[in-house]
């Protein structure tokens, strides 16, 4: 069956800098006003709207699409059935799970991002898209990636030919930042750092606000290292996990006496993120200077590039997750071009590297 063409098209002029979407749902209804909301919205283009998860399989292979809009429960091939065959595809595409009987932060909408979807957000029965729903829904995707990051996954380097920065003698602090495809990989990096490590570890991973606490909880119990959500003020911990709230930037301060303690921000960042990754990575560089160890996990844009300058200017270091194992290539991708990591790993490797360094000179 060839997929359905989307009822209401925008014309390639007014498309030309938009988001090509592709809509799948069962229902022709859900189809048809998605349509129509996005068809009215100049930042997207409506590229088609598909029935089942096998057409939008069938429908990705042979049309540009940014963004596919994929209902959870369908018969055949459920929503997330389909969404690790979509990340599977060279070009990245961005997915965003719909769902009627999905909870927005609940576990099962924690699975889907960490499969590697962008957002999971909660959907109306057909024919109650009321105008609040639809305004909420449209924030939630335009914020996923700005105009100015909406670039393709950089070509892969691997460890063999990148240009790598010698790895740091010391590691007094890591900070680890993620987005799309980051879950899993940071769970696999903690598990290797369990145990071992006394020295503060931060966390910022791109998230709905609703999603921190339960992702905080997965984090306890994915190793035996204490999880605290990051308020303003409190005092930073040796061997324990500050994860960034949804809400703000974690950032860091020291006073007089060599106390460190975390700062929340609302600093605009050029990534349009809450929370991003560059003011956790300019902190821990101010702070820990030379001390300072950067991981930069899956995601799509160049999140962390900025914060990972920061941290090589102050004689810290940083590890990119590997092109391989990344379900985004973009956010690692982009520190290791820009030549600023010591090493291009895939996550349990990270953990090894940084809990060796961290034995040679402890």
């Amino acid at each position: 069956m060839s997929p359905a063409v989307a009822e209401s098209p925008v014309s390639p002029d007014s498309a030309r800098h938009a988001i090509d979407v592709l809509i799948v749902d069962d229902s022709v209804v859900v189809r048809r006003i998605v349509a129509k909301v996005l068809g009215e919205d100049s930042r997207f283009h409506v590229i088609g709207a598909v029935a089942s998860g096998a057409q939008a399989l069938e429908f990705v292979r042979t049309h540009p699409v940014d963004l596919v809009l994929l209902d959870m429960q369908m018969p055949g091939l459920d929503g997330l059935q389909v969404l690790p065959k979509l990340m599977a595809d060279e070009r990245k595409i961005q997915v965003v799970l719909l769902s009627g009987n999905c909870r927005e932060g609940s576990e099962l909408a924690l699975h889907a991002l960490a499969a590697g979807a962008s957002d999971v957000v909660a959907k109306p029965s057909a024919g109650h898209f009321s105008d609040r729903f639809v305004e909420h829904l449209i924030d939630r995707l335009v914020h996923l990636v700005p105009p100015t990051e909406r670039s393709r996954t950089p070509e892969r380097v691997d460890q063999a030919t990148a240009r790598l920065r010698p790895p740091g003698n010391m590691v007094r602090a890591v900070a680890i930042g993620g987005s799309t495809g980051g879950i899993s990989a940071m769970m696999t990096l903690l598990a290797g750092l369990e145990g071992n490590a006394n020295f503060p570890i931060f966390i910022t991973q791109h998230l709905p606000a609703n999603f921190q606490a339960l992702f905080a909880e997965q984090l306890r119990r994915a190793t035996r290292l204490p999880v605290v959500i990051a308020e303003d003020g409190m005092a930073v911990r040796p061997g324990t996990i500050h994860v960034a709230p949804g809400r703000a930037h974690l950032s860091l301060a020291k006073d007089a006496r060599g106390h460190v303690s975390i700062r929340l921000t609302n600093e605009r960042c050029l990534h349009g993120s809450y929370p991003a990754v560059d003011p956790m990575f300019a902190g821990v560089a101010r702070v820990y200077g030379a001390g300072a160890c950067g991981v930069i996990l899956s995601g799509m844009g160049r999140d962390g590039l900025a914060g990972a300058q920061a941290i090589a200017e102050e004689g810290g270091w940083l590890i990119a997750q590997d092109h391989e194992t990344s379900a985004v290539w973009g956010m690692p991708g982009s520190v290791a071009k820009a030549g600023l990591a010591s090493a291009i790993l895939p996550p349990q490797a990270i953990a090894d590297l940084i809990i060796g360094q961290w034995r040679a000179v402890a």
